[in-house]
């Protein structure tokens, strides 16, 4: 036996979230409506990549040699 809990066997069937996404002006008219995303409920999100990870501090304080971030 695995250390989970059990899955909800009251689960609809269908996507876990929908979102809808529609194109606004900038006076916050909504001028066209976009086909609509789905979730489903097994979706895994993949790691973040390592181009959206900010540099290093450089400040004095996090800059000496041996301090760990």
């Amino acid at each position: 036996m695995q250390n989970a809990t059990a899955p909800d066997p009251g689960r609809p069937p269908g996507p876990k979230m929908t979102i809808r996404v529609y194109t606004v002006t900038h006076e916050g008219v909504v001028t066209e409506p976009r086909a609509p995303v789905s979730v489903p409920h097994d979706y895994v999100p993949p790691p973040e990549g390592l181009g959206t990870q900010l540099p290093p501090c450089d400040c004095p304080q996090h800059a000496k040699a041996g301090t760990a971030r």
